[in-house]
């Protein structure tokens, strides 16, 4: 029995030891082998793990030194630069050169600003005379009339004339500022004058007083193939605009074209009035043609005020002292300021003084005449040619004018023959018999 135990036990002590020295030599193998196994695996994420710090340290390294030597360069730079501007032969160079810079950018400006020959593109357009279309060569728009420049429609814009009366009781007359053209005379032996207003290149609201027409009137209108906007006429006045096919616009035929404004002391036939606005919508319901066939002026812009005369004073005496007009040219302006009676010639809106641009003196023959109703009247040599004064930018030019036929307008010529050149704006026409008194001083 004790034997069996013994053995037994033995037994027990051997199954348990060799167990425990077996489980911990297995724990030890498999600690081992497990050590093996994963200590390259370790290795390797380590090496991974720790080459990732060292690729990024080395990046912001790089930066960090990569920016120390910009900052280095850039101190450097700036050093050397402080060097040499302490220099003053490199100040000079270095300003020298900036202004070079300068002055060749604006050169370059300049010269993008201006034509080949120095002149501004804008300047070289409206030097360039026009046709009856009133399109320039150089493209600008300038108007057949009075050679300023305006918009496109009111480049070609048909002439509208207009008679418009002269009495002292009409005064100050309405919208005679604003007309291109002006032709004042007198009309008959009370030695009255009367204006025949020609409109293109302005529109205005109020023209008048209005009063009748006479045949040269008709004649000077017909020159231009324009709308004649009158309040009835002589009797061979009217016969003259139904033979000679005047684009007619009466207000005895087109009374809607025309307004009374009566007013206290003031006779009936001084209150009559019209607008280019009523005649030109008369016209376009009549029909009337639109295109322009007369010959255009040669146009230039004003003298340079360095070569401008101080003053000039001219004096036409119409009829007397009620007619009688006075011109005093501003050489600021260039304009000549108008005066009649005595008294600055203003218009009665604007309450401008009335200031031509251009004075042009045209001498006639005139005669009395009785028409076939026994209406006392003159009439005009308007065809022919005749002795003619300029006076423009400040100064006189003796020469002639022509009309070749009724269908065409007056051409002037200075005293070499060649055509006469004006400034650009309202043109003035005094037409006065020969002897009549035109001082200019």
């Amino acid at each position: 029995m004790d034997d069996e135990k013994k053995g037994e036990e033995t037994e027990k002590e051997e199954k348990d030891t060799p167990a425990e020295d077996k489980s911990h030599k297995d724990k030890e193998e498999i600690s081992e082998k497990s050590e093996k196994d994963s200590e390259p695996e370790v290795a390797e994420e380590i090496s991974e793990e720790s080459d990732k710090p060292e690729k990024k340290e080395s990046k912001s390294e790089e930066k960090k030194e990569n920016s120390e030597d910009i900052i280095i360069e850039g101190k450097h730079k700036e050093n050397k630069f402080a060097e040499l501007m302490k220099q003053p032969k490199f100040r000079w160079y270095f300003f020298g050169g900036i202004g070079l810079v300068i002055i060749v950018l604006l050169g370059l400006g300049i010269y993008f600003l201006l034509d080949e020959d120095g002149t501004k593109s804008d300047d070289k357009k409206t030097e360039e005379t026009t046709d009856t279309t009133g399109v320039a060569s150089g493209s600008a728009f300038v108007n057949v009339l009075s050679g300023t420049i305006v918009d496109q429609s009111a480049a070609a814009r048909h002439p509208l004339a207009i008679t418009v009366e002269n009495d002292p009781s009409a005064r100050p007359q309405s919208g005679l500022d604003k007309a291109d053209i002006v032709y004042e005379t007198v009309y008959d032996p009370a030695e009255t004058t009367r204006f025949l207003a020609i409109y293109s290149s302005k529109e205005a609201s109020k023209i008048g007083p209005i009063r009748s027409a006479r045949t040269f009137f008709v004649d000077w209108a017909h020159g231009y193939n324009a709308y004649l906007g009158h309040w009835g006429g002589n009797i061979d006045a009217l016969d003259k605009i139904k033979s000679e096919k005047i684009l007619d616009l009466d207000e005895f035929a087109y009374s809607s074209a025309f307004w009374r404004e009566p007013a206290a002391g003031v006779a009936l036939e001084h209150t009559g009035y019209t607008s280019t606005e009523k005649l030109r919508a008369q016209a376009v319901k009549n029909s009337y043609p639109t295109d322009n066939t007369f010959t255009v002026y040669k146009f230039k812009d004003d003298a340079e005020l360095t070569t401008r005369p101080e003053a000039q004073k001219v004096t036409i005496d119409f009829s007397g002292a009620n007619y009688k007009v006075v011109y005093t040219y501003d050489k600021a302006t260039n304009l000549y300021k108008r005066s009649i009676a005595g008294k600055q010639h203003l218009d009665k809106i604007t309450k401008d003084v009335i200031s031509p641009k251009n004075l042009i003196t045209m001498v006639v023959a005139r005669k009395p005449v009785t028409t076939r109703i026994n209406e006392s009247g003159y009439s005009m040599t308007t065809v022919g040619s005749g002795v003619a004064r300029f006076f423009i930018d400040g100064k006189e030019t003796v020469g002639t004018w022509k009309k070749a036929s009724v269908g065409e307008r007056e051409i002037f010529y200075d005293a070499a023959g060649a055509e006469m050149i004006f400034d650009r704006g309202q043109s003035w026409i005094s037409v006065v018999a020969d002897g009549a008194k035109v001082v200019a001083e």
